[in-house]
């Protein structure tokens, strides 16, 4: 009895391990390994990691061959599930294939390097995750931007190899040649114009085209017309200049090396304005302007035209005046230079008589030769003239004095006479 009892329990189990099952009802699951199966069909090993599956007659040391299909991968819960392969990929993994991200992406290095290294020399890209320094050509940059030996010069970086002594066959040849910083867009066609951009940097050097080495920065427009350039000469002058849209000079600032230093403006319309800006007085003609403060001039003030001190106007009648002030002088000495009244002592000086004087008086209201006081008030008076003028009258009243001491002495020596008579 105990004999046909064991077989009876070995049946069923053997029938499981042999034969086929083919579960159909709804909702019915198949579990090996586990008797809680989620799914149809679920096989767990046990161990982590270890999906308890294996392909008997396929190893990772078989030749591998993209098929035009798809391919078996697993979802994040484990479920097995196909992706498309080969041919159909659209794999976006910037690690193992071509693809495009879908989105943008976030890349976080903490602390890591990443390194793009193409397979010419000295060539990578290089950013290093600590500093955030970036190397262009070198896997050690010092600098935000260390950009080391000659790139691509369509692309704006060249490294200068030109040394003192070069010879150029011309202007162009040197241009082409010593352009070594160049940025924007490309302007100019032709000799010179190599790889010239609208910001170029230039590096020549002692040549038969430079007596000395020189750089060169230069700002041009779309049209190539300079609106602003730096120049410097080794051991030499330095140079800044603006320009406007036809490349014409606007300002200069200009240390000729030989410790003189200038600074011009060239244009004829050109203004100088302190304390304020071009909105005041548009039409202004002025081209020096101070508003609302003082000037201080340590030096001479030279001018061939007139100056003006609370005017502009410089003509009274059919005279035009150096300095017009309207306004008080007041000064601690007044030198003019004009002609002098000595000829009253010259022999064929006419003389007035006193009587001539006292007439003219009666009659006019002033001396003879001296203006009216309505005269004055209206014109004013010239002050070396008026000075000669009155000169005139004292040498006159001098002349008159003379004489009547004359006749006094004259007099008095008749007097003298009649006394002594008996």
């Amino acid at each position: 009895m105990r004999t046909i009892l064991y077989f009876g329990m070995l049946i069923p189990s053997f029938c499981l391990a042999q034969g086929n099952i083919f579960p159909t009802a709804a909702g019915t699951n198949v579990g090996v390994g586990t008797t809680t199966p989620s799914t149809r069909l679920e096989i767990s090993s046990g161990t982590a990691g270890n999906s308890g599956v294996k392909l008997r007659d396929l190893t990772s040391t078989n030749t591998t061959v993209s098929a035009n299909g798809k391919a078996l991968s697993v979802d994040a819960s484990g479920n097995v599930v196909l992706v498309p392969s080969a041919a159909s990929d659209t794999d976006t993994s910037i690690y193992n294939t071509n693809g495009t991200l879908s989105a943008n992406r976030t890349v976080t290095m903490n602390g890591r390097n990443l390194t793009f290294n193409p397979t010419a020399s000295n060539s990578q890209i290089f950013f290093n995750g600590s500093t955030g320094f970036v190397g262009l050509g070198t896997l050690t940059p010092v600098s935000r931007l260390d950009v080391r030996g000659a790139l691509n010069a369509s692309q704006g970086f060249m490294a200068s190899t030109q040394t003192n002594g070069s010879t150029y066959t011309d202007v162009n040849d040197r241009n082409d040649k010593c352009l070594v910083f160049s940025a924007g867009s490309k302007i100019g066609t032709g000799a010179g114009y190599a790889n010239a951009r609208m910001f170029s940097f230039y590096d020549f050097p002692q040549s038969n085209m430079d007596a000395k080495a020189v750089g060169y920065f230069t700002i041009d427009d779309k049209t190539d017309k300079s609106r602003y350039r730096f120049v410097y000469e080794q051991g030499g002058y330095t140079m800044s200049e603006t320009s406007n849209h036809l490349g014409q000079e606007i300002m200069k600032v200009l240390d000729d090396g030989a410790g003189n230093v200038f600074t011009q403006f060239i244009q004829p319309n050109s203004r100088l304005l302190l304390g304020t800006d071009a909105t005041y007085a548009p039409g202004l003609t002025h081209k020096f302007v101070v508003r609302n403060g003082s000037a201080l001039i340590e030096g001479n003030v030279i001018t061939n035209a007139n100056i003006g001190i609370g005017t502009s106007n410089f003509i009274d009648g059919s005279d035009t005046y150096r300095l017009s002030v309207d306004g008080n002088i007041r000064a601690k000495r007044v030198k003019v230079y004009t002609t002098w009244a000595d000829y009253v002592f010259e022999k064929n000086y006419e003389l007035p008589t006193i009587e001539e004087v006292a007439k003219y008086i009666e009659e006019n209201g002033h001396l003879k030769d001296i203006p009216s006081a309505e005269v004055v008030e209206r014109n004013g008076i010239e002050l070396g003239e008026m000075n000669k003028l009155l000169l005139q009258k004292v040498e006159e009243l001098t002349l008159y004095v003379i004489e009547l001491n004359r006749k006094l002495e004259k007099l008095e020596g008749e007097n003298e006479n009649l006394r002594k008579r008996p």
